[in-house]
């Protein structure tokens, strides 16, 4: 019986050593060339991820599954000593033996091992990770370093300034000469709707130089009243608008890879318009004004990514905008029932005021030259103020 018994315990030894031997000779060697190697629990791409390993790290690996390593990693608080990664994250430095079974190899004579001259190591090129569902926040939304292109639409709020006081002002001073309060203010000209595109090339992995532009365009349409005592009233129409297109340059920083700052300058092509109507039964009068001007302002901002896909991403943005421009020329016109040609006149837009008792009452229109005549302060160029904020939401595609 005892004998039986050693017999059994020398084969499992026997059987164990053999063992010992073969995980030895299918053991080789990997080298992690990508930034980071995702190590996952199975061999998918949708996989859990167990490890994230360095650029460099040499890993020690069992066997290959398609495109898989079997790896074997520190363990954690799991437990977890083995995970897969996939063959374009790594290099392997030395051949991988085959695991299949085969026929035994005839025995041959020892031989004199012959030395031979130390290989050096190739240099490996990073390789991109296949795309997963699992990793479309850190590869797609990381995807910096890289020109893209994008296309946005929105909604912007400007101060407009001048343009706004000419109108109240006119309506005003109407007000005071008929000695009746208006039905109400006019509304003024603030937010537009806007629509662009930019080109972002790469400086770093994480900053890009924005070539860009947008166009934003806007009217408002108002009218007031002046109730008289025959029962009628008298009529004001005011029509202010503005177009404008700044060409942007900017600098946008990625401090992680879902959100991005950036500031820049603009060059401004604007335009503006007024239009002006009064009507007292069957008298009338008219105003009308177009002019352009061009302009450097400040613009800046903050923003998010989703990522749709590999190269895809939403992005949406809060900005802000520094840009009064001034040195409007174009041409005005007037007219009322007794003109059949309007009366028109070229020159630069001015704002001013014009003094009725003791108040003054703000003025907007375009003349030849500085007003200077009786009853008129303060003239100067007019100023229309684009500064303000806007909230773009858009798309990105990265090439």
């Amino acid at each position: 019986m005892n004998g039986l018994r050693s017999r059994l315990l020398w084969a499992a030894a026997l059987a164990l050593a053999a063992a010992g031997t073969a995980f030895a000779a299918t053991a080789f060697k990997v080298k992690v060339t990508a930034e980071v190697a995702n190590v996952r629990l199975k061999p998918s791409i949708g996989s859990v991820i167990i490890r994230q390993i360095p650029q460099g790290e040499i890993l020690e690996a069992t066997r290959k599954e398609g495109q898989w390593y079997l790896v074997a990693v520190p363990p954690d608080e799991s437990g977890q000593t083995s995970g897969y990664v996939h063959e374009s994250l790594v290099m392997p430095l030395e051949d991988i033996p085959r695991t299949e079974a085969g026929p035994p190899a005839a025995k041959k004579p020892p031989s004199k091992p012959v030395e031979k001259p130390p290989v050096k190591e190739p240099e490996p090129r990073p390789k991109a990770e296949p795309m997963a569902p699992a990793d479309v926040p850190r590869t797609a939304a990381g995807e910096r370093g890289r020109v893209y292109f994008s296309l946005f639409g929105g909604a912007g709020y400007a101060l407009i300034g001048d343009l706004n006081k000419g109108a109240q002002g006119l309506a005003d001073l109407y007000s005071a000469q008929l000695g009746v309060a208006a039905s109400d203010d006019l509304t003024p000209l603030r937010a537009g709707l806007l629509f662009g595109g930019e080109i972002g090339l790469p400086l770093s992995r994480n900053v890009h130089l924005i070539i860009g532009g947008e166009r934003s365009a806007r009217a408002s349409e108002s009218e007031v009243s002046f109730p008289r005592a025959d029962g009628g009233a008298d009529l004001f129409l005011s029509r202010p608008e503005f177009s404008v297109f700044p060409v942007k340059a900017a600098i946008e920083v990625h401090p992680v890879d879902v959100f991005f700052f950036r500031l820049g300058l603009a060059y401004h092509f604007a335009s503006c318009a007024y239009h002006y109507r009064f009507e007292r039964g069957p008298d009338w009068q008219e105003w009308s004004g177009e002019a352009k001007a061009r302009g450097i302002g400040f613009h800046g901002g903050v923003g998010l990514e989703w990522p749709l896909g590999e190269n895809f991403a939403l992005v949406g943005e809060v900005s802000g905008r520094y840009a009064p421009i001034s040195g409007f020329k174009g041409t005005g016109t007037f007219q009322n029932q007794s003109l059949s040609i309007p009366a028109t006149e070229e020159g630069k837009l001015y704002a001013y005021e014009a003094k009725l008792g003791l108040t003054a009452y703000s003025l907007l229109y375009i003349r030849d030259k500085l007003p200077t005549e009786a009853g008129v302060e303060n003239a100067r160029e007019a100023k229309v103020d684009f500064s303000g904020l806007a909230l773009r939401l858009g798309f990105k595609i990265t090439f």
